[in-house]
């Protein structure tokens, strides 16, 4: 399990172009299965909320723009953009070789944005996918990751990391 909280505080007597203040929470579960499946779910939740002020545009949450940039696989980065985000997303990891050095994954997003400049959470945007996972170091489980993800619209794309999404 993974938690983390902060809240920020941007103030133009600190050098900010406006002050606001937002918080984010992050929150990740991971449920392994019974050994002899060698698969697991994984869970995550992102709360990103502007609590008061007015941020630059370019400061509000966004697709992708999380502490790692991994949110909104199957769109472009900064697709959806506003005052505040909810973002839920499950993995199902599985390997594919006995020995672990390849693996997969089946994913599935959800995110929805207020709409800007107002407060109104607008339609939930979903997100699914699979992915390959390559292990690079077996003692620290290192894996490289290469996926990719369906977004309404039409929207898809690769995503590529060094380790798990989350």
């Amino acid at each position: 399990m993974y938690f983390n909280f902060q809240f920020r505080s941007n103030q133009k007597f600190l050098g900010s172009s406006s002050t606001y203040n937002s918080l984010t929470v992050d929150y990740r579960k991971y449920f392994p299965l019974p050994i002899h499946w060698d698969a697991g779910f994984a869970l995550w939740g992102y709360l990103w909320l502007t609590l008061s002020g007015k941020p630059p545009y370019l400061d509000l949450p966004s697709t992708g723009w999380d502490t790692n940039n991994n949110s909104g696989r199957g769109y472009a980065m900064g697709r959806f953009r506003g005052k505040n985000m909810i973002y839920l997303e499950t993995e199902f990891r599985f390997n594919i070789l006995r020995s672990g050095l390849l693996g997969g994954v089946l994913f599935g997003n959800l995110q929805t944005l207020s709409e800007w400049p107002g407060n109104n959470f607008v339609k939930a945007q979903p997100g699914v996918g699979l992915g390959l996972r390559i292990k690079m170091n077996k003692r620290t489980n290192t894996n490289s990751a290469v996926d990719y993800g369906f977004g309404t619209g039409g929207s898809r794309g690769f995503a590529f990391n060094l380790n798990e999404v989350f």
